[in-house]
């Protein structure tokens, strides 16, 4: 476990402790569940969170169970972080209370400063500004959700059950895409290991983000949604030492007329062309996504799989349409699929049926032996001709027996020892691109929930719904290594 209890809280980064609080003081919860700070709250002790945990609130003597406190001074006993779900007139004097009171990090989640129309929201964000100066303390917000922190249990968000244990880590100046993506992301098996909503980035902003998270060993990869970036020159400065550790995949959305309007009123940035945010990303060595579907890909593939030497790809399937699709859209994404020689063409033929064409990519047509793709795959790693493979082809027991069961009702005496034969199989595929240190990719129409391919997303095997998927991600794997080698 990364937590900074115990650590000499002078020396570290201020995301540090800010990510792992010993101890929380909440203001806006209470026992009325319609209330945010209430939602959140819940969320913090329901994620198994081991910290000290001080409710305060005016007149309730109890909220959620716990004992609540008037005033953070009457708590007596030192806290590390304040998060803060109050109406907006109230956040200065609390925020006061809590520098008297000796915190130095805090969260502030209420809305309506800069981001609001009219003068008195940018004059109460000047304000807090000002008295976290005082006090030397550290916020994130305000106008954000929280965070989430799976190293320590903590989340404290807006959106309970975030899929925690994964290598990927998410800062975000839209809170959606740190609290209420949770669903999404569980139902394509991808887990996050770190999430920050940084909102109005008063004080704490993304290239704060990017010089934490690049010490995070636990953090193999890093994705941001974008705005605006509030400090270029920093912002590549820390993306340029980032990116030498860890790949760092952004999402831009401020660069049409009507996402700088809704920048502007969503977390009151000023936005810039995208011919402009593409050159500040190309600086600083930060590969830019489309859109929400192509970041996660991307986060999948950088946090889990190898890096290839160079863009030859092996390409093995059962069926030809989507070997045929991998092949095209592999080479539409600037990789190749090279024919392989005839040493390792006939060691391919000597193993596959006379229907097989093994040229690459390896067309098996129609194949039960689920022990040949692996056989393959090592093969063509073993030869040295390729530096990455695709796979098409993966099915369980659910996936095709569901009807012969019917009529074959022997079958059903078959499927113990089957699944298990399939599940070593998994067990054994998953392990090769490991062995190599090349990357391997599943092509699967089934669902990330599906039985048949879920044990190889959770040994780390990224599966993708489409070729044209698969490929960008495989090419996003080279652009890194390119990136990340100078070249």
């Amino acid at each position: 476990m990364n937590c900074a209890w115990g650590v000499g809280k002078e020396s570290m980064h201020p995301l540090k402790l800010l990510m792992n609080p010993s101890s929380l003081a909440f203001w806006g919860a209470s026992n009325n569940p319609s209330k945010m700070g209430t939602i959140q709250l819940t969320n913090v002790l329901e994620s198994g969170y081991k910290g000290e945990v001080y409710p305060v609130h005016p007149t309730e003597s109890t909220v959620l169970g716990l004992p609540a406190y008037k005033s953070i001074m009457d708590v007596g006993r030192p806290v590390d972080l304040a998060q803060l779900a109050l109406p907006t007139e109230v956040v200065p004097r609390v925020l006061d209370e809590c520098g008297r009171a000796g915190i130095r990090r805090a969260i502030v989640i209420s809305g309506g400063f800069k981001e609001a129309s009219g003068g008195r929201g940018r004059e109460l964000e000047r304000e807090i500004m000002e008295i976290a100066n005082r006090y030397g303390i550290r916020f994130l917000g305000p106008n954000c959700v929280g965070i989430f922190n799976s190293l320590c249990s903590l989340n404290s968000t807006t959106i309970p059950q975030a899929p925690g244990g994964g290598k990927i880590a998410f800062a975000s100046q839209s809170g959606a895409y740190t609290a209420m993506i949770n669903p999404f992301l569980r139902s394509l098996g991808i887990r996050m290991c770190q999430t920050i909503s940084v909102g109005n980035e008063a004080d704490i902003d993304l290239t704060d983000c990017l010089e934490y998270l690049k010490d995070e060993p636990e953090v193999q990869a890093i994705g941001l949604y974008v705005e605006a970036v509030r400090r270029p020159r920093e912002f590549i400065g820390a993306a340029k030492e980032t990116v030498e550790k860890k790949p760092v995949i952004a999402i831009y959305v401020g660069g049409g007329e009507a996402g700088s309007r809704a920048s502007l009123s969503h977390t009151g940035a000023l936005t810039g062309p995208d011919e402009v945010y593409d050159g500040l990303f190309k600086q600083a060595g930060v590969i830019r996504a489309d859109d929400l579907d192509e970041m996660l890909d991307l986060l999948r593939a950088l946090s889990s799989a190898p890096l290839p030497a160079g863009e030859r790809m092996a390409v093995i399937s059962n069926s030809g349409g989507p070997g045929t699709s991998l092949a095209y859209h592999i080479e539409k994404a600037g990789l190749s699929v090279p024919l392989f020689s005839e040493g390792l063409t006939e060691k391919l033929n000597a193993v596959t049926g006379r229907l097989a064409f093994v040229r690459n990519p390896i067309d098996l047509t129609f194949e039960m032996d689920l022990f040949l793709f692996k056989e393959l795959l090592q093969m063509v790693f073993e030869s040295e001709e390729v530096d990455g493979a695709l796979l098409y082809g993966i099915f369980g027991w659910p996936d095709f027996m569901v009807n012969l069961e019917t009529r074959f009702p022997d079958l059903k005496e078959m499927q113990g020892d089957w699944e298990s034969k399939y599940k070593d199989f998994l067990d054994q595929l998953a392990e090769v691109p490991k062995a190599y240190g090349k990357p391997l990719f599943l092509m699967s129409f089934l669902g990330a929930g599906s039985a048949s391919i879920l044990p190889l997303i959770e040994q780390d095997v990224p599966v993708f719904p489409s070729a044209s998927r698969a490929a960008r991600a495989m090419r996003a794997l080279l652009d890194y290594r390119l990136i990340r080698d100078g070249r």
